[in-house]
């Protein structure tokens, strides 16, 4: 896969925020081109030249800098040539000296699970006007699919591109099928190969990207595949990866040790479930970097430690050496809902697992979720079973129902002072959500992070949590909190003043399951990821004795065909009670349409 995609959006720190107009950056990619030589065993090489003009001393720092990755065990790397090109036309070249070879940073002491490698070229004296140009050639001698070649990648909409092009030349014994969006492709006949080219260029820019859906779903992208379909794609890679997953007498052995005494199937994978989430640390190696085969079994299980596609491994062993089948699944962890037409493995940069007699998917990487229950980013997802057979195509469920409750007493005193007590209690993919947070709670200790969160809620003060033990993977997670923080003096003087929401840890009512509610940059034309659930929040707050309110705030109902809000008020004694529930029943991964238009317009109707 080239390089660009890696280059562009490390360039897109550049852009200024600003609103959403058509610009030219700071930063301009002047030429960019990727030339593939394809073997018809699938090794390659690639040819890569860039030339970025920095437009003002700010960019010429950034640009002046290039890092270039590359893995160890399936390929090498050669910065051909590397200059910096002064406005007046002067060729600076890079000294030898000035490029290091590093390992990357998070890596160092994990390169027994991750080949990544990266080139640092230092460019000599960059300014304002100036171009960093370089080339580099990469030689690809170990496929990650043998006799198959795939590439793709997306030209985002946040920087200004004067010019790509990008050749594939791969003999005619190997078809290759091309996917692109936002440009067209030409092929050609030379001799006994086929030529793939294509340009692309566009000097405007947005300012801002603020879409929350992947480039890979909308910005200008192309995909190329050697792969007939996804059933030979999920065929190809069930073949390297099924036999890592072996019963040996380790394996063996703590497999039984880990279900002794479980009534049946089901509570002997989900103990699995919860051993290997809870005594293998995740390393996140991201899918299409690197070797796409995993360790052994065995070496994950000695070594402790291994990434998506070694949980899946080490589970799958494990759930075979007590008689239950699992498949290696291949998705999107970020915010892509689609897959191209023909197979490749951009867009897949994680790996769960299947349970085919429990009918569910499992992933044991996130650490602090329950056994059936994925993060929330998983759900919807278009996916690729490793196994034998048709139909390895498959989509992941939507969500049912998640849930949250959060239950907030507190007392106003006469200094203005609020002391209170918060409990937030979740199910689904929220308790992962919240188990997440307790940990972060561990890390950081309970009375500064309390301290950190009333800040951030706009009232200062100091607190603790009392946390249940985040790993303990029951269906349901509670963290309870007591604050006293400074709420608002001059309501004791009759001024109005918002109810304190105590310690708030999950969104309020409404958002995410919806998309994000007040995030102002959207507009209702702009697709979320939404999900079906329920939120309740309940706060009584206890005024001083001789005080009161002159009027309780009115009652709030909007429904929709998929959205409920209410928020009720009442008044009895000093107790000023509020209510607000949402309640989302959703058929699809994206909110978009009628049903985003809705969900928009609640940003103006629901509190926060």
């Amino acid at each position: 896969m080239p390089r660009i995609r890696g280059w562009f959006f490390a360039l897109v720190g550049l852009v200024i925020s600003g609103p959403l107009a058509a610009l030219e950056t700071p930063v301009v990619a002047k030429l960019v081109t990727a030339d593939y030589v394809v073997a018809a065993d699938g090794t390659y090489v690639l040819t890569t030249h860039f030339e970025f003009l920095a437009k003002n001393d700010s960019a010429a720092q950034q640009v002046a800098q290039q890092i270039v990755r590359y893995s160890s065990e399936m390929e090498t790397l050669e910065i051909v040539e590397a200059y910096t090109l002064k406005a007046d036309g002067t060729q600076l070249p890079v000294a030898e000296s000035a490029i290091f070879e590093q390992v990357p940073q998070g890596s160092a002491n994990l390169t027994a699970f991750d080949d990544q490698r990266q080139k640092v070229i230092v460019f000599p004296n960059v300014a304002a006007g100036d171009i960093v140009d370089y080339t580099t050639r990469e030689h690809v001698i170990h496929p990650m699919f043998p006799g198959q070649f795939y590439a793709g990648d997306v030209y985002p909409t946040t920087v200004s591109i004067a010019e790509t092009r990008t050749t594939i030349t791969a003999p005619k014994s190997m078809p290759l099928s091309v996917e692109a969006h936002g440009f067209t492709t030409e092929t050609a006949e030379q001799g006994d190969d086929i030529v793939y080219s294509w340009s692309y260029s566009a000097m405007d820019a947005q300012a801002q990207d603020v879409s929350l859906l992947s480039p890979f779903d909308r910005a200008p992208r192309y995909f190329v595949s050697s792969f007939a379909d996804y059933d030979q794609f999920g065929r190809t890679y069930a073949a390297l990866v099924e036999p890592l997953i072996a019963i040996t007498p380790a394996i063996q052995a703590r497999a039984d040790a880990v279900t002794a005494g479980a009534a049946d199937a089901r509570e002997k994978a989900e103990r699995i479930y919860d051993w290997v989430s809870a005594n293998i640390r995740y390393v996140g190696i991201e899918l299409g970097r690197g070797a796409v085969v995993p360790h052994t079994a065995d070496a994950i299980l000695a070594n402790g430690y291994g990434d998506c596609k070694d949980h899946t491994v080490l589970f799958g062993a494990m759930l075979k050496a007590v008689g239950i089948e699992s498949e290696v699944v291949l998705i999107n962890l970020d915010s892509a809902y689609t897959l191209s037409e023909k197979p490749t493995i951009t867009q897949l940069n994680h790996a769960i697992s299947w349970l085919p007699s429990l009918g569910l998917y499992a992933d044991t990487t996130a650490g602090v979720a329950p056994f059936g229950t994925l993060p929330f980013s998983e759900y919807g997802k278009p996916v690729v079973h490793a196994a034998t057979g048709t139909g390895l195509l498959k989509r992941v469920p939507l969500l049912d129902t998640t849930t949250v409750e959060v239950r907030t007493e507190e007392t106003l005193g006469l200094d203005g002072m609020v002391t209170g007590t918060t409990v937030t209690t979740a199910t689904g993919p929220y308790s992962t959500t919240l188990r997440q947070l307790g940990v972060w709670i561990q890390q950081h200790g309970p009375e500064p992070s309390a301290a950190a969160q009333l800040q951030s809620l706009g009232l200062p003060g100091t607190g603790t949590f009392d946390l249940g033990a985040p790993h303990d993977l029951a269906p349901s997670y509670t963290i309870t909190g007591t604050f006293t923080g400074q709420a608002s003096p001059v309501a004791l003087m009759g001024a109005p003043f918002t109810v304190p929401v105590g310690l708030r840890l999950i969104e309020a009512p409404g958002d995410l399951l919806a998309g994000p509610l007040w995030n102002t940059q959207l507009t209702p034309a702009d697709p979320t990821p939404c999900f079906s659930g329920h939120t309740s929040e309940t706060i009584v707050l206890t005024l001083p004795e001789g005080k009161t309110l002159a009027a309780l705030p009115a009652d709030t109902e909007v429904t929709t065909d998929r959205l409920r809000f209410t928020a009720h008020w009442s008044h009895e004694g000093q107790a000023v009670t509020v209510v607000r529930d949402f309640t989302t029943t959703m058929d699809s991964a994206l909110c978009e349409g009628d049903v985003r238009a809705a969900s928009w317009g609640f940003a103006f109707a629901v509190p926060r």
